[in-house]
């Protein structure tokens, strides 16, 4: 049977890796070019993702979230899970306006 050493990188290896990467980051303009495309069908796609999941998505994982929070409840005899599950609803409220409030402001 073959035994094979361990892989270990040197620290060259690494600073060339980090430095490749770097450069392929500062100077490809199409790296940072996503959401500026002149393609009406890549934005128009890419908005209707994003209605999918922020309209119809998140609110039925968020139920089904407090549904199940409930059912643990009454398996544990226990208010705690229901608690937290309607606080992490709470708090994912919040930070869903926080987000388009702060995104409304900064546009």
């Amino acid at each position: 049977m073959k035994t094979y050493q361990k892989l270990t990188l040197s620290s060259e290896q690494v600073k060339f890796l980090l430095f490749c990467a770097f450069a392929f980051l500062m100077f490809t303009p199409e790296v940072f070019g996503v959401a500026a495309t002149h393609d009406a069908g890549f934005n128009a796609s890419t908005n209707n993702v994003v209605g999918i999941i922020n309209n119809s998505l998140v609110p039925i994982i968020l139920i089904a979230g407090c549904l199940a929070a409930i059912a643990l409840s009454f398996m544990k005899s226990s208010p705690t899970p229901f608690i937290v599950g309607i606080l992490t609803t709470i708090s994912f409220g919040f930070a869903k306006v926080w987000i388009n409030t702060t995104y409304a402001i900064c546009a």
